[in-house]
């Protein structure tokens, strides 16, 4: 099987019901839905169509919602049309909200003059502007020129050089969250984490709405990389979002940082997601190009968990074919990967759970008759956990909850089945019979490893270790 898991943004190309289910046959585990973009009603509605979809093709599919985040703007301009920034004359940026010109541009962030100081950079429309701070006015940042051209209407802007305070989550933020819990969503996207206070916020007001659903923190700014354990410590995964992070840090830097966010995530045993443009010119053409090909490829050997797609399946021509390619790249680079077995972290302090499932990876890779791991979970954790230890066998997450089926459905290597709950060793080991040689390609006498919490009634940590022959 593919073991990395394939997320792929929802929209206008790809939200209709016969779509979703073609990608979900061509391999997408997570459908991600961005609040940045439409309404929570067509939000809400999209979730039903994806439930409906993965239920009719039989797959447990989760669904990602990306929270739109505290991101800084420009304002409008005359009549929607660009104005042209160039370098003949100074440009002004003020505070608040106004209709832009050439030379006067408008940002929503109140301490802009306090904040910003002469020789920061000012990035405009994700990057594709730059602009330098050339002194303080009284009303106004006065800045010069670097690289011009066509500023639109509410394009974004970075400061990568300034501090810059922002909260974890906006008005519609809240709003978002309320309804991404009552449609039953499996994870929430939280754009521009700064802090693990960012991430405590998110999990309290998703609480304070009557769920508990695991948040994944995106990692997209220079404050997340100086935070990047202390995020990860209270996070339940992490996005390498390399759109943003390319306009916070120099380019060079991108690939470095994701090498360091997959590692970090290794340590901390959390799922992450590295995404953007990984098939990009797949937005309009039906082939990647050689670069996307080894961007995908080299983000396996790197151990993500899962890959994103965005616009490449939101808003372009061939949604169904992009999910079958990134599938077919994953399929290629783990056959490869294979030979090579990856170095399990060393862990501080004392983890039963975390012996358990190391264990479990030696009895597999010291016994190649054993085809697989099984374990019985109510949260997921336990399938979670051997995930992150990459054992050279699939993982079978069994649990009497769909909604941990959904979840799991992001973790690498496993494959999340629905079973009734058993309350003994006895019954658990005749439920593994039952699903392995019944819905998967398992034959009598396979033998397999079985993970699990005892008691089975109550939950707790990982304790449970057999060897099993069906």
């Amino acid at each position: 099987m593919r073991h990395a898991k394939i997320v792929a943004t929802l929209g206008p190309a790809s939200d209709s019901p016969e779509v979703i289910k073609r990608m979900i046959r061509a391999g997408m585990d997570v459908a991600r839905l961005n609040a940045s973009h439409g309404t929570l009603d067509e939000h809400v509605t999209t979730v039903a169509r994806v439930r409906a979809a993965a239920a009719a093709e039989r797959r447990h599919i989760a669904v990602l919602f990306d929270l739109a985040g505290a991101k800084l703007r420009t304002g409008p301009t005359s009549d929607g049309r660009p104005v042209r920034v160039a370098g003949r004359a100074p440009v002004r940026l003020r505070a608040g909200v106004g209709v832009g010109t050439a030379s006067v541009v408008f940002v929503d962030y109140p301490d802009l003059l306090d904040d910003v100081k002469a020789g920061d950079r000012v990035l405009l429309a994700d990057g594709a502007l730059e602009l330098a701070v050339e002194a303080r006015e009284s009303d106004a940042l006065r800045c010069k020129v670097i690289a011009g051209g066509d500023l639109g209407p509410n394009k974004g802007v970075a400061f990568p050089d300034s501090q810059i305070t922002l909260p974890a989550m906006t008005t519609e933020d809240e709003e978002a969250i309320d309804a991404g819990v009552r449609a039953g969503v499996d994870y929430f996207g939280l754009s521009f984490a700064g802090s693990a206070e960012h991430v405590r916020q998110v999990k309290n007001r998703i609480g304070a709405a009557g769920e508990v659903i695991p948040v994944i923190a995106k990692i997209e700014r220079r404050q997340a990389i100086d935070n990047l354990d202390a995020i990860l410590a209270e996070a339940d995964g992490a996005m390498v979002a390399r759109g943003d992070l390319g306009v916070e840090l120099p380019l060079e830097r991108v690939p470095i940082e994701q090498r360091r966010i997959i590692e970090a995530c290794r340590r901390h045993l959390r799922p992450v997601i590295t995404a953007t443009q990984m098939l990009e010119s797949m937005v309009s053409s039906p082939r990647p190009t050689r670069a996307e090909a080894s961007d995908v490829e080299n983000s396996i050997w790197d151990l993500s968990d899962a890959l994103m797609l965005s616009d490449e399946t939101a808003i372009g021509d061939y949604p169904v074919e992009a999910v079958a390619m990134m599938d077919r790249l994953i399929r290629a680079a783990e056959e490869v990967r294979s030979q090579e077995p990856p170095a399990m972290p060393a862990l501080e302090g004392d983890n039963h759970a975390y012996v358990i499932a190391s264990a479990a990876r030696r009895v597999v890779e010291s016994d190649r008759n054993i085809r697989a791991v099984v374990c019985f979970s109510q949260s997921g954790m336990t399938a979670l956990l051997m995930s992150k230890v990459h054992p050279p066998a699939t993982v079978y997450a069994i649990s009497p909850l769909e909604s941990t089926c959904r979840r799991l459905s992001l973790a690498r290597g496993v494959v999340p089945m629905l079973a009734p709950w058993v309350d003994s060793s006895e019954a658990m080991l005749r439920t593994v019979d039952q699903v392995l040689l019944g819905e998967a390609d398992f034959h009598l006498g396979d033998e397999c490893v079985v993970v699990a919490s005892l008691p089975l009634r109550v939950r707790g940590v990982t304790n449970f270790l057999k060897l099993h022959r069906l």
